[in-house]
């Protein structure tokens, strides 16, 4: 027993220390990744800052845009459903037709030959 609690120990170590290497990289390759992104920008900040403003001021509209393409895809969607429906409606208004007429032709057979 005493080999399995001192294994279970060293997997718990390992463990451990793979999250905090894990950790370590992730903020260094954010760190580096930031610095890389800063120092070959092809804008200066306050232009990047009147460009996010210009598209933030475009927001209100796109999204109009995008409500009302959504509106009319929702209403070709409920035409299209409810055609859809009255299609099925005839169809089995013809089918209990057609089996309104066999049920009657077969009932005068069975009398006639009855």
């Amino acid at each position: 027993m005493g080999r399995a609690n001192q294994s279970q120990d060293d997997l718990r170590q390992k463990a451990g220390g793979g999250f905090g290497s894990l950790l370590t990289g992730l903020v260094l390759g954010t760190l580096g990744g930031v610095t890389l992104a800063l120092l070959t920008a092809p804008k200066s900040g306050s232009e990047t800052i009147n460009v996010i403003q210009r598209s933030a001021k475009d927001v209100p509209e796109r999204l109009g845009e995008v409500v009302d393409d959504s509106l009319d895809l929702y209403a070709s969607l409920l035409n299209y459903c409810q055609l859809s429906v009255e299609e099925q409606g005839m169809r089995f208004k013809r089918a209990l037709a057609a089996g309104k007429l066999a049920a009657a032709k077969k009932r005068e057979e069975i009398e006639i030959g009855g």
